[in-house]
């Protein structure tokens, strides 16, 4: 019995976690670029993760991770299982890991 409840509760995380995937990666695509961080974060929810940084020119710098594949079975997405939504200023640029590598570089940002 006991197999069976944890087996249930598995199956349960699973298909809520697939429907969050599914839904993350449709309101993707109706990002846009220039668009402000609160606009982006009414259309997709709270991120996964976030980080914040500081560009040498004074520039802010805000990335939310949202969840868009599984890769892993746990309960806590990792950020390879996310893709990153980047911010300049509040404004933003676009997503995708080569943009936030591509961002990091051009901005020479560093960890607040």
């Amino acid at each position: 019995m006991k197999k069976v409840l944890v087996i249930f509760v598995a199956l349960l995380l699973l298909t809520a976690c697939g429907a969050s995937i599914r839904k993350n990666n449709e309101n993707l695509m109706g990002l846009q670029v220039g668009m402000a961080q609160a606009e982006v974060v009414k259309i997709m929810g709270a991120p996964a993760l976030s980080e914040s940084y500081e560009a040498v020119g004074g520039e802010r710098v805000s990335i939310l991770y949202y969840q868009t594949e599984t890769k892993n079975v746990t309960v806590l997405s990792a950020k390879e299982e996310c893709t990153p939504v980047v911010f300049i200023n509040g404004k933003l640029e676009g997503w995708g890991d080569r943009l936030t590598a591509s961002t990091i570089n051009t901005h020479k940002v560093r960890a607040k």
